[in-house]
């Protein structure tokens, strides 16, 4: 099977492959529904020859009402008559079952491309890879009568053909690898006719049969939008890959099982590497998360999606921290907020803070700063996250100040700039922290002139030097025991 994972990276930046301003977004609805192809009322999850054929044309992008789609049918028709002829039905089910996939190799399937999942391609042109091969043998076995059922792995599809014991519900399974024309019951020895049409197959690595898995017509069939959606992928072709993805899904979505919710997990992936993509403006990425969110209306949100939705409104108010534009960062949060987490609505709470504080001080002194991050505390109503963000604004304003003032050695001026901080944030442990550094290198200076002019025996410059540090300074030890040495001095 061409078995391209689709992968996405949870992005906690933006991306780096521009994808520019698109006319349109694409569509997520299915591009054909089961009812369009399947008798409802009596399928029970196997499905007819025909069905199964016709799903895997529509599935292939063949649409039946094409010319190639009509031609494909006719040959279709073709084949059925050729396993329904007396001496093939004569045959017993196992010698059936290889008996179809000689005639594939006898008549159709000639060369292995890893790359080539289209059914019609692989009936008409005869190239194939084991999605198309495998489609095509189930279908031409149902049609000879056999029950065969789909199996997958995370890097193979194959065939396996029930053929019923003497008991109820009593069967022998007989594996088909349907990328060779040797492949039926692998391992066992056996001649093909008309060896010489047999241009070359594909030799399947053993590990490509690891953690093998039964799956429903439905799921197998998709296998082939599976693969296109993949290739999409990697040509950035959401335009087709996403409603085909929606196709796939909306035939699996009533199954309970693993394979089944690999599906949707795929689907999934689509939507979510679609609008986790760089544009040029923010107002440009809204429309993806807006689209984003509409995807979620109509398929439901999981887990997945969640994560992928908090990440894109995380990216969106990159856009608009970049632009500075709080107000239509305001209102994008206002009709994304029933959409996100509680924890990405707290971090989109710091970064709307952001916006609005950073649009008003960007390449301001730290003063203006100061002035406007007062006026917004003041006049705008804040929530009480938010003016805890704004402080630490304000905090940065006065701590560039103060730094400024110890780099200048100002240590006075910085002493009453950090008491200026402290009366408007007490509770700054980091604004404290610079204010004893303030007083320390203040007493110290004032300590040193005051030794300086004792030493000198100059008393009188000594004391005002001392009652100048005591006005600003009245309670400090160092000052005190100055004082008193001083008036000792003096005394004798």
């Amino acid at each position: 099977m061409k078995c391209r994972k689709l992968i996405l990276t949870l992005y906690a930046a933006l991306l780096l492959m521009p994808v520019w301003a698109q006319a349109q977004h694409p569509s997520f609805e299915p591009v054909f529904f089961p009812q369009d192809v399947l008798d409802l009322s009596q399928s029970s999850g196997s499905f007819s020859a025909d069905e199964v054929f016709k799903l895997s044309l529509l599935f292939s992008e063949c649409p039946l009402d094409s010319q190639e789609g009509m031609q494909c049918l006719k040959q279709f028709e073709q084949l059925k008559q050729k396993v329904q002829t007396t001496d093939f039905i004569k045959l017993d089910l196992e010698a059936r079952g290889r008996a179809v996939l000689k005639l594939l190799y006898q008549d159709y399937l000639t060369t292995y491309d890893f790359n080539q999942t289209r059914t019609n391609v692989a009936l008409q042109i005869g190239v194939y890879n084991c999605v198309s091969s495998a489609l095509l043998y189930m279908a031409v076995a149902k049609a000879a009568g056999l029950e065969v059922r789909g199996q997958k792995t995370s890097e193979h599809a194959f065939c396996t053909v029930y053929i019923p014991g003497s008991k109820a519900g009593q069967y022998t399974k007989i594996d088909v690898e349907t990328t060779n024309p040797y492949g039926f019951n692998p391992g066992s020895k056996e001649t093909i006719e008309n060896e010489d049409k047999i241009q070359g197959y594909y030799v399947v690595p053993k590990k490509y049969y690891s953690n093998r898995q039964e799956v429903s017509d439905s799921l197998f069939a998709g296998l082939i939008a599976g693969n296109i959606c993949a290739a999409c992928i990697e040509q950035d072709n959401y335009e087709k890959a996403i409603p085909l993805g929606a196709t796939r899904y909306e035939f699996v979505k009533s199954e309970k099982t693993k394979p089944a919710a690999q599906v949707r997990n795929d689907f999934d992936i689509l939507a979510s590497n679609y609008v986790n993509q760089e544009v040029e403006s923010a107002q440009i990425f809204q429309g993806y998360v807006e689209w984003f969110i509409t995807f979620i209306d109509r398929w439901s949100m999981t887990d997945y999606l969640q994560k992928n939705m908090d990440n894109a409104f995380n990216n969106l108010m990159v856009y608009y921290f970049d632009e500075k534009n709080y107000e239509l960062a305001v209102e994008s949060y206002e009709k994304s907020k029933p959409y996100l987490t509680q924890k990405q609505i707290s971090t989109t709470t710091d970064i709307l803070t952001d916006i609005l504080v950073s649009s008003k001080i960007d390449g301001q002194p730290a003063e203006v700063q100061i002035q406007e991050i007062e006026v917004l505390l003041q006049e705008v109503q804040l929530e009480p996250a938010q003016k805890k963000r704004a402080l630490v604004y304000l905090e940065n304003a006065w701590l560039s100040i103060l730094n400024e003032c110890m780099a200048g050695r100002t240590y006075g001026t910085g002493y009453q700039k950090s008491c200026e901080a402290l009366e408007r944030l007490p509770e700054s442990t980091k604004i404290k922290k610079m204010q004893k550094s303030f007083y320390e290198n203040c007493i110290a200076i004032i300590h040193n002139n005051f030794a300086e002019q004792a030493n000198a025996k100059r008393f009188d410059q000594a004391r005002q030097v001392l009652e100048a540090g005591m006005q600003v300074f009245p309670d400090d030890k160092t000052l005190k025991n100055d004082l008193n040495m001083l008036n000792r001095m003096t005394k004798n």
